[in-house]
């Protein structure tokens, strides 16, 4: 006989997301493993007399939420700094960059994030924007789309930024006419220029603050997320914490190679391959093929609206094309971000001459602007979609915002295209990017479902391309998420043998409406057979 099951859940309504037996009312866990999905009467005489047996009654339990795109120990400087999001007039950016100011040595480095575009439309923003508001202090203030960043005088004096530099990518240091820096930076290289004369938590300073926002991440029904980055001190950070136990989701990390790393970045990823953790593995390569639509630096078939957006990151991008099959021939997918159009397309392209990877699936990030003829292909090259809804959440309808400005009216109904490639068969994994947006999994699926932010119910949905049906939407947090990373059998289902991750809901995410769907409570999560989070009332 087998030894009983550790954890049981009965009476409760079970979408186990499983083709073969979609619904259930009870389910059986034994260490990591789901071991018995069912009614209650197959199910309960299971039970021992050390199996904690949870009665379900009005709890809905689904296959646990991955996070498909986050950045999370990027995101840990931002808890020192300020929230620049929705400030949109220059004067007010300022009064609140001196409040945060306002009890900070005169030497400490100012961190903003969030900073709107339009604070300083129509042109660049400067460094003389900002340099009386932070006190002469060294500051560094990234863009609301995370790529590119403001910097104060101070700011560049201390990194060492005294004009234009030469990147391995299309990366840039904007100077004034004397080539002097204005302190606005272009794109990623440069950011991380600047970052690096910013002083770092040490390892464990951030495991331990990385440790409160994962419990937050849990609280919220995450089981598991995607890193797509190698920021400095994250394989130290996810390897301390999975060696005390401490480690409350299952990681799947995608190293980025950025142009002129890519001999270092794989050199990298083939050593931490036999290097992961019990909770935490290297199972991807990310590569950022173009920039942004809001910084003018998405790889575009036309220019948008201010004559920018023809090219890619890459000065080469056959380059990239070459080490996608690099990375194939480690047995991975690569991870593309890819945002505008032609930089889909050439994604897409390079996926089709590679072919699929042994283990996973291709993948591009964003896919913000996609062609009527690139939709089937997703489907056709086997390759997942991975995409954040509430990043339409800053797109207006009368298009009066920096993206839609950019990318004009004729383009619009182009954008954010996951119903429309879910249509044509292709599978869509939905993620955050934290911290770019909020790492909630609720508000993600209810933007999934309403093309507009959960609650603004006076508010235009963007674009003409269909919603996700609520089961989708749970879809691209589970299964769709699972398949992206070739672990379709293992994970993103309820069902005998697969990994117990589970959320579990106090009602039904698939019958609440989307605009109530950011208020669904979280009774309970479940990562590897362990409850990580009880919400109120489940003991």
């Amino acid at each position: 006989m087998s030894p009983a099951p550790d954890l049981l859940i009965r009476g409760a309504r079970i979408h186990t997301m499983d083709h073969d037996r979609p619904a259930a009312g009870a389910v059986a866990v034994r260490g990591g493993t789901i071991v018995a999905v069912g009614d209650d009467a197959d199910v309960v005489p299971l039970a021992g007399r050390r199996t904690e047996v949870i009665d379900g009654r009005g709890l809905t339990v689904t296959p646990g939420l991955v996070d498909s795109h986050q950045h999370p120990v990027l995101a840990l400087s931002n808890a020192q700094g300020v929230d620049l999001t929705g400030i949109e007039d220059l004067d007010a950016l300022r009064g609140a960059l001196r409040s945060h100011c306002a009890d900070l040595p005169a030497d400490a480095w100012v961190i903003g994030y969030g900073t709107e575009y339009t604070a300083f439309s129509p042109r660049t923003p400067r460094r003389e924007d900002i340099d009386e508001a932070v006190g002469g202090r060294p500051a560094l203030l990234s863009m609301i789309d995370a790529h590119n960043a403001l910097m104060s005088s101070e700011g560049l004096r201390r990194a060492g930024i005294t004009g234009p530099m030469e990147f391995s990518d299309r990366s840039s240091i904007d100077v004034d006419g004397d080539q002097r820096p204005t302190g606005y930076l272009c794109e990623m290289s440069a950011v991380f220029l600047a970052r690096e004369a910013i002083p770092a938590m040490d390892v464990e300073t951030s495991a331990r603050e990385l440790r409160r926002v994962l419990a937050e991440q849990n609280a919220l029904g995450l089981t598991g997320l995607h890193i797509l980055d190698l920021v400095p001190r994250t394989v130290e950070v996810l390897e301390l914490l999975d060696r005390h136990g401490e480690l409350p989701v299952r990681v799947l990390l995608a190293p980025w190679a950025l142009p002129g790393q890519v001999p270092d970045t794989l050199e990298t990823v083939r050593e931490l391959q036999s290097r992961s953790g019990y909770l935490w593995r290297t199972a991807a390569v990310k590569f950022l093929l173009d920039g942004t639509i809001d910084g003018g630096a998405a790889w575009l078939h036309h220019p948008d609206c201010q004559g920018e957006g023809e090219r890619p990151l890459w000065r080469d991008p056959e380059g990239y094309r070459k080490a996608v099959r690099a990375v194939a021939g480690l047995g991975l997918p690569s991870f593309t971000h890819a945002i505008g159009d032609q930089a889909v397309t050439y994604a897409l392209d390079t996926y089709g001459q590679v072919g699929r990877p042994a283990l996973g699936r291709h993948r591009i990030e964003h896919a913000e602007l996609v062609r009527d003829e690139d939709v089937p292909r997703f489907a056709e090259l086997d390759v997942v979609a991975s995409m954040q809804p509430t990043h339409m959440d800053w797109t207006l309808p009368d298009l009066s915002d920096n993206w839609s400005a950019r990318v004009g009216a004729g383009r619009h109904a182009r954008a954010w295209r996951y119903g429309d490639i879910v249509a044509a068969g292709g599978r869509v994994a939905l993620g955050s990017d934290w911290p770019v947006a909020a790492f909630d999994p609720r508000p993600v699926m209810a933007g999934a479902r309403l093309r507009r932010p959960a609650g603004d119910r006076e508010r235009g949905a963007v674009g003409s391309s269909p919603s996700l049906t609520p089961a989708q939407a749970l879809a691209g947090y589970t299964r769709w998420a699972a398949y992206g990373t070739g672990e379709e059998e293992s994970a993103g289902v309820v069902r005998e043998g697969a990994r117990a991750d589970l959320t579990v809901f106090a009602g039904d995410p698939l019958t609440t409406g989307a605009d109530e769907l950011p208020d669904l409570p979280v009774a309970l999560t479940i990562v590897d057979g362990r409850v990580v989070h009880r919400g109120a009332g489940q003991g």
